[in-house]
């Protein structure tokens, strides 16, 4: 969950909290009951934070799986890639996400401060005490205390107990004389009984925590008042007089003056008003409802828990819920050469000019791979091509690729944070050196992660310079009648599997001039290649598929999970008359049979307009290098698919 959601969801449940607690002391409690109720809304404040750590995320909100590669990708000719030559990440605003939790880290800093500050404080009042020959013992023994602290006199101020190894209760030189002040003693002494010096400093460490939540404050004010109200209630009973005790509170009220904050349990509160209601709680006899108090404590605590539960579970997984703004974090990698960028390329293997999904970041071997922002891993493992693969979704509808890893180092279902190392920098799948190659998709389709706002690839990422631009093949020559024909199709054999090749040439029409290259991909050239990725395959397809494989184990033919047929010469289809008149565009799959000449055979295609289909399965002039099988002879290849694209810009 990002920062702004962890503090309005801390703000509304500490509102809630203090509501219900609020409404039950309604109810008119002993101070004793009131107590824990205001300490259990306490601890419900953190429960759900406490309940993320061991509950199980909320069920991923995911859309479709992103599709994998076809056995082959259409070849396309494409603009020249802008050139451009970055030497460093660019310079870029935080987001308010981290604004907000830098305010709130300068918050925790100012409550240190000021606790730094009142400890000295303090200590400096220590030091101005004196010794008196005021023993307590009888009272420690009556209350049980086995060791019975000091007593010391201070100048001015409210009395109080401090000291954890050398237990002290200070009384100011005005009440010290008093006939009441053993009132005040018992007072303190219960607090010692009671363990007051310890749970008091961590049922007050509740605001500082939480200090942007006014719920949080009003909470711990009511901390402390049932705190004194029911050590007020005790020593009253233990001294035997509640009238003398209450004469003994007003006149430490009187006569004591807080100059400045302590950080002690003192015998009067510094809250105006506070006064009035423990003499009030002090001497009245309030009609308590036992029953009807601790059915509504019980339903209280049975709606709180679930409800605690839940939001850890939300805190947990609600990074992959769609919908919400991309917090990012931290950079894939601390330092890398960007290789490849997104867009039309060379293909490092076959030196010919393709579509990149995504960017390729060189660093050496085992360089930690960072999450960028929260998610949940939604893939982990090997993939055809990618080599090891994390798969994950961050919010907005927004998901991420890396590829080409060595380690692995989260699994499927895990919840990462950003910056957590999810894996390693390798050479998994097919490449040439050690990288990662990360993809961006929004909406399911891929975006160069480099206009992505806020992402950073990097935290010192090195652009080499452009390389020159693939030179695009001759068109086709204008036959007398509408027969133009497509830019030849070849399989992309990219240094990474998922690059997607630029869009083809539109075939030339009669009297028209072939069109210059244009500075981007047509939309509907994306179009079409969305299609070829997401569409379904028949279901006879699949059934040959299936049956495929099984024939080419049975021949002894294996193939690598990233083969891919080898072409000796690019089919030459012809664009259909009708097509290219009305100016339309085509995507198909085409499914064959590799001969042992290296001939296509049993051709079947499936276009997203029937006027190609007849077209595509001719594929004419096409010859794959043959397949051999494991005695090296020549072997019949079953079920390859070939994708091939007809598209007017």
């Amino acid at each position: 969950m990002s920062v702004p959601g962890l503090v309005l969801l801390a703000v509304v449940w500490s509102g809630m909290l203090w509501l219900a607690a609020h409404l039950i002391c309604r109810l008119n409690p002993s101070p004793r009951a009131a107590q824990a109720i205001w300490r259990g809304a306490a601890l419900m404040m953190l429960a759900p934070f406490a309940a993320s750590l061991a509950v199980p995320g909320l069920p991923q909100v995911a859309g479709q799986a992103l599709p994998d590669l076809p056995v082959l990708e259409p070849f396309r000719v494409a603009p020249e890639p802008a050139e451009f030559a970055v030497e460093a990440a660019p310079l870029r605003l935080p987001d308010a996400g981290m604004i907000l939790l830098g305010l709130i880290v300068s918050g925790w800093l100012v409550r240190l401060t000021l606790w730094a500050a009142s400890q000295i404080r303090l200590q400096r009042l220590k030091q101005r005490a004196f010794r008196t020959r005021r023993s307590v013992r009888h009272w420690a023994e009556a209350i049980g205390i086995r060791w019975a602290p000091d007593v010391r006199i201070v100048p001015a101020g409210p009395a109080f107990l401090a000291g954890i190894f050398r237990r002290t209760i200070f009384i100011p030189s005005a009440l010290a004389a008093s006939s009441d002040t053993h009132q005040i003693l018992v007072h303190e002494l219960v607090h010692l009984k009671r363990g007051d010096l310890v749970t008091r400093p961590l049922e007050r460490l509740l605001a500082d925590i939480f200090w942007f939540s006014p719920f949080a404050w009003w909470i711990r004010d009511q901390l402390d008042y049932w705190r004194e109200a029911v050590v007020d209630e005790t020593a009253a009973d233990l001294t035997g007089d509640r009238i003398a005790y209450a004469r003994a509170l007003t006149s430490a009220a009187r006569v004591s003056r807080i100059e400045a904050v302590l950080p002690v349990a003192a015998f009067t509160l510094r809250k105006e008003g506070t006064l009035k209601m423990r003499l009030t709680e002090l001497l009245s006899e309030p009609a308590r409802r036992p029953r009807r108090l601790g059915m509504a404590m019980a339903a209280a605590f049975a709606l709180a828990t679930p409800l605690a539960l839940a939001q850890g579970m939300l805190i947990k997984g609600a990074a992959a819920l769609p919908g919400a703004d991309v917090p990012y974090g931290h950079a894939v990698l601390d330092e890398a050469k960007l290789t490849s960028t997104y867009g039309v390329r060379l293909d490092p293997f076959t030196k010919k000019p393709g579509w990149h999904n995504g960017v390729d970041l060189a660093a050496p071997h085992g360089t930690p791979i960072y999450a960028p922002t929260d998610g949940v891993v939604t893939f982990s493992g090997d993939k055809q091509g990618y080599g090891n693969l994390i798969e994950y979704q961050g919010a907005g509808d927004v998901r991420y690729r890396f590829g080409q890893m060595k380690e692995i180092k989260v699994a499927e279902g895990d919840a990462v944070k950003a910056g957590d190392v999810i894996g390693t920098v390798g050479t998994s799948g097919r490449a040439t050196g050690p990288h990662v190659h990360f993809e961006v998709w929004r909406d399911e389709s891929p975006i160069d992660p480099e206009t992505e706002p806020g992402l950073v690839l990097a935290e010192k990422l090195h652009h080499p310079p452009a390389p020159p631009a693939p030179p695009a093949p001759p068109a086709p020559s204008a036959p007398a009648v509408p027969n133009a024909a497509p830019a030849p199709v070849a399989p992309a054999q990219n240094g990474s599997p998922d690059a997607t090749p630029a869009p083809a040439a539109p075939p030339e029409l009669p009297g028209v001039p072939a069109p210059a290259p244009v500075a981007a991909v047509p939309d509907a050239c994306k179009e079409l290649h969305n299609w070829v990725k997401q569409a379904p395959m028949p279901a006879e397809w699949k059934a040959r598929m299936e049956a495929a494989k099984a024939e080419n184990a049975a021949a002894g033919v294996k193939l690598a999970r990233d083969w891919r047929p080898e072409a000796l010469s690019n089919p030459v289809p012809s664009y259909p008359p009708a097509a290219a008149t009305e100016g339309k565009s085509g995507a198909c799959r085409v499914l064959f049979d590799l001969g042992t000449e290296g001939l296509p055979k049993n051709v079947v295609a499936s276009c997203s307009d029937a006027v190609f289909e007849a077209s595509a399965a001719e594929l004419p002039g096409a010859r794959f290098k043959p397949v051999l099988d494991k005695n090296g002879q020549p072997a019949e290849v079953k079920g390859i698919l070939y994708p091939m694209e007809y598209c007017i810009g």
